[in-house]
């Protein structure tokens, strides 16, 4: 008998509060019970709009991590591909590396002339947070608009879709009126024959 559940003691020297890490951990075991007993069905994982469910990986692509200039200290990011939002179609669907031939960081500004935006005169980052319903009020946010950028998997997302399962997000509720909340267990699956 095979069991996906985990129990954790919280309490100095105990159990570390549940992360992300043991919901993966979690999930990796659910899809191993779950392909045992279905062999050949594909499972539909529904999570809520937990902040731990929406994690990305730390080479994500964050445009307020990232300097105005070239270089200096910037968290590590992956290489990207231009999306379909970009407003010249000439760059649609063209790589885009994250550093430049000598290796270091891009910066917000190189990015975003080499995807056609005009950034002179605009700051890096709004002072302290761009304000709401604004798309170009700094490069910081409009590089963050970009596809590329907004439309990232989170780890959890991506893990189920490599094991051939499909992943579904609820809509943002209030805590009390979540649906998932009157759900037994944590994962609801729909088992679809293949």
């Amino acid at each position: 008998m095979k069991d996906a559940r985990y129990i954790i003691y919280l309490g100095v020297g105990s159990d570390p509060w549940w992360d992300h890490m043991q919901l993966l951990a979690q999930v990796n075991k659910v899809i191993v019970i779950f392909k045992e007993a279905h062999p050949n069905c594909i499972a539909l994982f529904v999570f809520n709009q937990l902040s731990a469910h929406a994690l990305l990986g730390p080479d994500a692509l964050c445009a307020f991590d990232m300097n105005r200039s070239n270089g200096g200290k910037q968290r590590k990011q992956k290489n990207t591909m231009i999306l379909l939002n970009n407003r010249c179609p000439e760059f649609h669907g063209k790589a885009q590396s994250i550093t430049t031939e000598a290796g270091a960081a891009k910066g917000l500004q190189q990015m975003l002339e080499e995807r056609s935006f005009d950034v002179q005169g605009m700051h890096a980052k709004c002072n302290p947070i761009c304000p709401l319903e604004n798309t170009g009020c700094c490069m910081g946010q409009l590089l963050s608009k970009q596809d590329d950028f907004r439309l990232q998997e989170s780890l959890l997302k991506r893990k189920i879709k490599e094991r051939g399962h499909i992943c579904m997000f609820l809509p943002k509720f209030h805590c009390e009126l979540n649906p998932i909340k009157m759900a037994f267990y944590f994962f609801i699956f729909l088992i679809i024959s293949t």
